[in-house]
């Protein structure tokens, strides 16, 4: 699949915005079972401009957790816990 560099910053954008795949592939008006294959082919144009946009959106909450925790937020403290549960978990599974 060859997106063209407006295409692949749009779906960096829409990893951004949590737009599912599905809707992904429609927006862009690629096949969406050929895009699905793109977005779990490690190395790909797709899967790196979508996970950016996804992985930056995930980055900006959980600081913005991070900082409600500190300042001293009770539900940011109960989710940050979680998040640090679940972080724990996968690196026992390493």
């Amino acid at each position: 699949m060859n997106l063209n560099t407006e295409q692949l910053e749009q779906l960096e954008q829409m990893g951004y915005s949590l737009i599912t795949p599905e809707l992904a592939a429609a927006n862009l008006e690629v096949d969406e079972l050929e895009f699905r294959t793109e977005l779990g082919t490690v190395g790909s144009d797709v899967r790196k401009a979508y996970y950016t946009g996804y992985i930056r959106q995930l980055t900006e909450t959980r600081q913005a957790i991070i900082k409600a925790a500190h300042n001293g937020s009770n539900p940011a403290q109960l989710e940050l816990l979680k998040l640090i549960n679940r972080f724990q978990n996968s690196l026992n599974h390493v």
